[in-house]
């Protein structure tokens, strides 16, 4: 009932940008697939545009157009929801997309966790701040930060492993059959 409060004060005044930071954390799933419905409605009926913050990619799926995923405070990757969901390009993007529960299977394999933790923003490491964590790390990401690559006309991430001359690296299986049971789904959908 609070979020519902809150959204109501934030819409008295017609913005144009509604900023929700983490508007459906603790809430059961009921009451949190209502709130999505209405931020939906909004954005449709009143044309808002609405950032949404969450770390929970499930939300992410199902509301968002566009997707920034960030790491120690920077944008490391950035696009549609197809382009992050499908085509993702950043190590971390793999590490949380590989570490999301499979609710669609049956199975008993483990979560994955992204190894390590985060850097101390106090003191920032040098390079790519996701370097340490990074099963895929180069030298080069203990010692520059990599630009923003683009990928496509909307898909960018900021990765060495998208230099041309970085070795060219698999998907993690885990994402791999992420996206298979995506696609595999949406097809069933779509019968």
């Amino acid at each position: 009932m609070r979020q519902r409060v809150v959204i109501a004060i934030a819409l008295a005044a017609d913005p144009k940008l509604l900023i929700a930071d983490e508007p459906t954390t603790a809430l059961d799933v009921t009451i949190q697939a209502q709130i999505l419905e209405l931020m939906k409605e909004i954005q449709k009926n009143s044309q808002t545009s609405i950032i949404f913050i969450t770390h929970d990619l499930g939300v992410v799926a199902n509301i968002a157009d566009r997707v920034a995923v960030m790491y120690a405070g920077q944008i490391v990757e950035y696009g549609t929801v197809n382009d992050i969901f499908y085509n993702p390009k950043h190590p971390y993007t793999w590490g949380l997309l590989g570490s999301m529960p499979d609710l669609d299977n049956d199975t008993d394999e483990l979560l994955r966790t992204i190894p390590g933790s985060p850097p101390d923003l106090t003191n920032p490491p040098k390079g790519d701040a996701f370097a340490a964590r990074n099963e895929y790390a180069m030298a080069i990401d203990y010692e520059q930060e990599p630009p923003m690559f683009q990928v496509s006309e909307t898909h960018f991430a900021k990765t060495w492993l998208l230099h041309p001359d970085a070795p060219k690296i698999p998907l993690p299986d885990a994402v791999a059959k992420r996206i298979e049971g995506y696609l595999a789904k949406e097809a069933q959908e779509n019968d």
